[in-house]
């Protein structure tokens, strides 16, 4: 009764165990809590990564990065939604599988991390509904969209907190800038204006005229969706691994 009593208890014990810690997965690469090295280690860690993140890692809900879906793209906080109302349902987005880290740049001590990342191109196809006034002009209707972004660069700056969680340390990304900037762009906007397509066909050939104005008012709700995915994602991948597995002291 004794042997069966204490055998319960290991196994309760193993059990338990298992779910608080999890094991680290093999294509997540730790890196030294060592601030000579750690930069260098981290990049490597997310191009080991990369095959992961463009197919998904459904184990930590983390969905694939090629491509990837945004549900709702609507103004940000703040915005003036009287003169810009602007939204994107179920968009599609090709091609961030093919990305270059430019910069990485994790402090230790500040608990930050900030990369910089280069798409060469990216592909969205979804759905529009848009009321805005446009170098003077009123652009109104909905249908879908297709556009490609040329050479876009994401510079993303997070902020880190250390967790403790039954007596263990977690890091939690408790926040995110990004900055966006884009080469060149093309789109094409169709079920404008109720379906006249004299006027959708010069709507369209003003947009892609004028692209800095364009890319000046579209610019918060890009850098709005991409933050929510990056933190989304951080967050998931590093959530149930301890700190001082992820990162070990040297």
């Amino acid at each position: 009764m004794l042997a069966g009593n204490k055998f319960i208890v290991l196994l309760f014990m193993y059990t338990y165990y298992e779910q608080c810690y999890s094991k680290i997965p093999e294509y997540i690469q730790v890196c030294k809590r060592d601030q000579d090295t750690v930069n260098e280690c981290v990049r490597d860690s997310i191009e080991k990564l990369r095959p992961k993140l463009v197919e998904g890692i459904p184990e930590l809900n983390v969905p694939s990065l090629d491509p990837f879906y945004i549900h709702e793209i609507t103004p940000p906080v703040g915005s003036n939604s009287r003169s810009f109302q602007a939204v994107g349902k179920d968009i599609k987005v090709s091609g961030a599988g093919n990305f270059s880290l430019k910069l990485v740049d994790v402090d230790l001590e500040k608990l930050t991390f900030r990369t910089r990342i280069r798409f060469p191109r990216l592909h969205f196809e979804g759905k529009y509904k848009v009321d805005i006034q446009f170098l003077l002009l009123p652009i109104r209707g909905e249908g879908t969209l297709v556009a490609d972004a040329i050479k876009c660069n994401v510079d993303a700056f997070m902020r880190i907190k250390i967790v403790e969680r039954d007596g263990v340390e977690y890091i939690e990304f408790t926040g995110i800038d990004t900055d966006i900037t884009i080469r060149d762009y093309k789109i094409k906007l169709e079920g404008l204006f109720n379906g006249d397509k004299t006027l959708e066909d010069a709507t369209n050939m003003a947009l892609n005229e004028n692209k800095a104005e364009l890319l000046k008012a579209a610019k918060p709700f890009a850098e709005r969706g991409v933050s929510t995915i990056i933190l989304d994602a951080a967050n998931k991948i590093t959530k149930n691994i301890p700190y001082d597995e992820l990162f070990p002291k040297p």
